[in-house]
């Protein structure tokens, strides 16, 4: 999708000096001609990128040119930086160094609002919960051990999908 593409050329251009057309229209699958369309529109809507031609040339962005924190509403960064900051608390990707860079971007401080501990006072669960995190992140089937509601233990060999959380529960 065209507009998806000219988000990603900007980011590509602030974060290297500079680039080829051929690189662009290979990352983003396309021809080197629509490549320059594409820094035609960038253009004329205002982003500084100009091209240099012949050896050591490329396309640049204005080195003093930053984005522009205002496409994202107060709330939208709010969110972005909370969900994030979710993530890393349960280690599914690396996300600090994201979260940095968006707080500097953003000039808002970061705050670690969540912390999760799967474990209760005896039992570890966090290693349950992290062998199928693994699991479901690279396809493996798993096995383990079930207790249904009777109390009747059974060994389940499974591939998981999704792993749903929920509080404990009591039966008073």
């Amino acid at each position: 999708m065209q507009v998806n593409r000219l988000i990603e050329i900007v980011y590509v251009l602030l974060r290297r000096n500079i680039v080829t057309a051929r690189e662009l229209a290979q990352q983003f699958e396309v021809s080197p001609r629509t490549i320059y369309r594409d820094i035609d529109v960038l253009s004329s809507a205002g982003i500084p990128i100009f091209t240099e031609k012949g050896k050591g040339g490329g396309i640049s962005m204005l080195p003093e040119f930053v984005l522009s924190k205002s496409i994202l509403s107060e709330q939208e960064q709010n969110d972005i930086l909370v969900a994030l900051q979710g993530l890393a608390n349960i280690k599914t990707i690396e996300t600090d160094q994201v979260i940095g860079k968006l707080s500097a971007t953003f000039n808002k401080t970061a705050v670690n609002w969540l912390e999760v501990d799967f474990s209760d006072w005896g039992i570890d669960n966090g290693d349950l919960f992290n062998h199928f995190k693994i699991a479901i992140l690279e396809r493996r089937i798993t096995t383990f051990d079930y207790f249904g509601v009777s109390g009747e233990k059974s060994r389940r060999r499974i591939e998981p999908i999704q792993l749903w959380f929920k509080s404990s529960y009591t039966n008073t």
